[in-house]
C-alpha cells in the first residue's frame, strides 16, 4: 500500500500531512516542499508525479523500477537522481538493496523508494525538532539522506572486516569446507556492495564537480565530503576483496599441505611394504631346486631380513626428514 509523507515549509512553521498538503503548494511561493512516497503504484504514483508536478514519463517509469543503478538525469525545471543503499546480514548471508529515487527542483524535494528505509525515516523524524536541513533548501535536505545512506556502509564494512579476520584465524587452526562455503557467500555479498558502490562514488562525483543545477553552489562541499567518504568505502571495498582472496588462497594451502601430509605417511607405508612384498614374493615361489626351500632356518631368516629392511629404510626416512624434521646435516646446510 503506498504510502504518501508530506512536509511543507512556510516561513518558520512546519507543516505535515498527506497528498493533500502537496497540493496546497504552489511552486515560486517560497514554501519549501517534501514529499516523501513510500511502496509507490503506478495508478497512484502517475497522477501525483506526472499530473501535479508534470515529471517526464521515463523519470516516473525509472522510479518504480528495482534494477536501477544510480544515475542522474537533468531535465528544464528538476533533477532526478537514483541512490542505492545496501544493507548484508552476515549471519544469514543475505544482502538487500533498496532503491532511492529523487526529484529535485528550486523548492521542493520528492523521494521514492519501495520499502522503508531507515535514512529517510531518521530525517523524518528528525525534522520536526530540527528544521534546519529543509529551511537550508531541497537540496540540503536530499544531502542529509544521502549522508545517512552513505555513512551506514562503515559499520557494516567494519564488521566485515572483523568477520574475515575470524575466519582466518579458524581456518589456520582447523579448517574445514565449512569455511569454504562461508568465503564464497562472503564474497558474493562483497560483489553485491561493490557492484553498487562504484555507480553511486561516479554520481556523486559528477554531483560534487557541480553538474546537477538545482544543487546550490555553496552545498555542494557536503556533497564533495559524502564522495569523499564514498570512495573510501569503495576502497575498502577493494581491500575486502583481496583480503578474502589471501583467505581463500590461505584455506588452499592449509588443505593442501594437509593432503601433503597424509599422502607423505601412505607413501612411506607403502615405500616399507615394497621390499617386504619382495622378499615375501621371492620365497613364496615354488621351484623344486631352491637353495633355502629346506633349509632349517629359511623361515625366521626371511623375518629376520623383512625386519632389519624395515629398519634400515625407516632410518634412512628418519635422516633425509621424511618422517620427522630435518637432520643435523640439513639444518646445518640450510643455514650456509
Amino acid at each position: 500500500m503506498t504510502t504518501v509523507r508530506v512536509a511543507l515549509l512556510r516561513g518558520e512553521q512546519l507543516l505535515t500531512g498527506s497528498t493533500e498538503l502537496a497540493h496546497e503548494w504552489t511552486a515560486g511561493s517560497g514554501d519549501r516542499l517534501w514529499v516523501d512516497i513510500e511502496d509507490p503504484q503506478h495508478e497512484s504514483l502517475e497522477p501525483l508525479i506526472e499530473g501535479r508536478f508534470g515529471f517526464h514519463e521515463l523519470a516516473a517509469e525509472d522510479s518504480l523500477s528495482d534494477n536501477t543503478l544510480p544515475k542522474y538525469d537533468a531535465f528544464s525545471t528538476y533533477d532526478f537522481f537514483i541512490f542505492r543503499a545496501v544493507d548484508v546480514d552476515l549471519s544469514v548471508h543475505g544482502s538487500q538493496t533498496y532503491k532511492l529515487a529523487a526529484f529535485l527542483g528550486t523548492d521542493f524535494v520528492i523521494t521514492i523508494h519501495r520499502e522503508a528505509m531507515r535514512s529517510v525515516d531518521d530525517v523524518w523524524k528528525r525534522l520536526p525538532g530540527d528544521k534546519r536541513p529543509l529551511q537550508r533548501g531541497p537540496d540540503f535536505l536530499m544531502y542529509t539522506i544521502v549522508d545517512h545512506i552513505v555513512d551506514a556502509h562503515f559499520p557494516l564494512l567494519e564488521q566485515m572486516e572483523e568477520y574475515v579476520d575470524a575466519l582466518q584465524e579458524s581456518i589456520f587452526e582447523d579448517a574445514r569446507e565449512s569455511h569454504l562455503d562461508e568465503l564464497l557467500h562472503l564474497k558474493r555479498d562483497v560483489n553485491v556492495l561493490r557492484r553498487h558502490s562504484l555507480p553511486q562514488r561516479e554520481l556523486l562525483n559528477q554531483i560534487s564537480r557541480g553538474d546537477a543545477q538545482f544543487i546550490r553552489r555553496e552545498h555542494l562541499i557536503y556533497f564533495r565530503d559524502a564522495y569523499d567518504h564514498m570512495f573510501r568505502i569503495s576502497e575498502t571495498i577493494d581491500v575486502e576483496r583481496d583480503m578474502m582472496s589471501g583467505t581463500m588462497e590461505a584455506y588452499l594451502s592449509v588443505v593442501a599441505n594437509r593432503t601433503n601430509d597424509i599422502m607423505k605417511v601412505l607413501t612411506v607405508f607403502s615405500a616399507i611394504m615394497l621390499p617386504l612384498t619382495l622378499i615375501a614374493g621371492i620365497y613364496g615361489m615354488n621351484f623344486e631346486h631352491m637353495p633355502e626351500l629346506h633349509w632349517l632356518h629359511g623361515y625366521p631368516f626371511a623375518l629376520g631380513l623383512m625386519a632389519a629392511t624395515t629398519g634400515v629404510m625407516i632410518v634412512w626416512f628418519w635422516r633425509k626428514g621424511w618422517i620427522r624434521g630435518p637432520g643435523p646435516r640439513q639444518r646445518r646446510g640450510s643455514r650456509l
